[in-house]
Parts: C-alpha cells; structure tokens; sequence
C-alpha cells in the first residue's frame, strides 16, 4: 500500500440523476450499480483494499448506504462485481481489436492483442488496479486473476497458435510467460505509470512468442524467456 494513502482526499462524486428523469426503475438502478462500479475502482485507486469502505464506494458514487446494500453485500462483494465487469470490457475490447484487425499470422495477432489490452489499462487506470496485487486480499478476486492468467495462457497453447514445432515446451511454459507480463504491467499500474503501458507492447507480445520463435526450443530458451522482459 503507498504511503500517505490515508491522507488522499475522497474520489469526486459521479454525477447524481436529475431529480426529475424518465428512466424507468431498472434503468436507474442501471445508473446507480454503473456509478457504484466505477467508484469502488477509483477508491481502490486512491486508498488501497484496506481503505476502501463502503462509505468512501457511496461518496465516490453519490447513492445512499440503503441503494448500495439493494445491490450488493458488502465492499467485497462490490469490489467483486467491479472486477467481473472490468474483465468482460476488457475481453470485449481485445476481441473486438483482433476482429477488426484479423489479418496476419498467429504472432501478429499476439501483437495486436497485447495492444489491445494495453490501450484498455492506459485509458481505464483505476479500474487497471482491480487486475493488480492491490485487490488481491479480497479471495474471490485473487481467484479471478488466477483464472485470467489461465485463459490467457490457454491461448498460447497448440491448439490456439495453428501448429509450433514447440509443442514439447513444459507444461507451464504459457502460464509462466502470462504471469511475467502480468508481473511487469502490474508493477507499472501500481507506481502510476499506467499511461506508458501501450509503448511496452513489443516487449510484452516478444516475451510471449520468444520461446515459439526458437526452432526447436528446449529448456535453454525456456529459461530465457521466464526470466522475464529485458
């Protein structure tokens, strides 16, 4: 946790609803989970896990005590949602990045989507911090970004890179280059640097493919790559 965190001042309140509006009930409780989410990032952002309570997640959001526990059961329970959203918006956008850029082989597409997902961070740096060490204490989140690191490796594997003479690579190969860069970017989130993610995505994607480049690879380049990005 940073030092001085105690003292940061409160997240700006979300702008409230006119008093008079014609959303429907399910719209403006629609409204009021969106300001909810995006606040318990922002106070995750500012105070660290231990910090963040559900009073600072209500004036941040500009709801009342009563509209928070309608939706949700505690501040973990929150912060749980935050990341689940967080993590669909951030899928989406790759996919949709690597849509529209389709063309090229399996290492360009790598590319595009380590890319993709450095954009996403950059733009969105309080909600990067719900995918770092920072909300790590909550279990189901650390859970979370253990089945991320999962998926995301599972699409290094033989049956997502159309064929590689690097199929006898150790079984945790995938997950272990994943865990470096997930390392790396999280280092850069945590000491406020988020914004210079994008210009790491050719070292990012590089350390990816490294051990698939090599013709032949074996435990020499296997190790070279998990030493992490240079």
């Amino acid at each position: 946790m940073r030092e001085g965190i105690a003292q940061t001042s409160s997240p700006e309140p979300l702008g409230r609803l006119p008093s008079r509006h014609d959303l429907s009930p399910l719209e403006v409780a629609s409204d009021q989970r969106r300001r909810m989410l995006t606040a318990a990032a922002a106070a995750l952002e500012k105070y660290g896990y231990a910090g963040t309570t559900v009073s600072k997640v209500l004036e941040g959001a500009g709801v009342s005590r009563r509209t928070f526990y309608e939706q949700f059961a505690d501040k973990d329970d929150c912060l749980l949602v935050a990341y689940d959203d967080a993590e669909r918006r951030a899928w989406a956008h790759v996919v949709n990045t690597r849509t529209g850029e389709s063309s090229g082989d399996w290492p360009q597409r790598v590319h595009v989507a380590v890319g993709a997902a450095m954009d996403f961070l950059a733009a969105e740096p309080a909600t990067a911090r719900l995918f770092t060490v920072e909300a790590r204490p909550s279990p189901l989140i650390a859970e979370r970004q253990r089945g991320a690191v999962e998926r995301i490796a599972a699409i290094l594997r033989p049956d997502n890179r159309g064929g590689s003479n690097s199929d006898d690579l150790p079984e945790a190969t995938e997950r272990t280059l994943v865990g470096n860069v997930a390392a790396l970017v999280g280092s850069y989130v945590l000491s406020g640097a988020t914004e210079l993610l994008p210009s790491l995505t050719t070292q990012l994607a590089d350390h990816l493919l490294l051990p698939y480049r090599e013709a032949g690879a074996g435990a020499a380049s296997v190790s070279a790559a998990t030493r992490g990005p240079r």
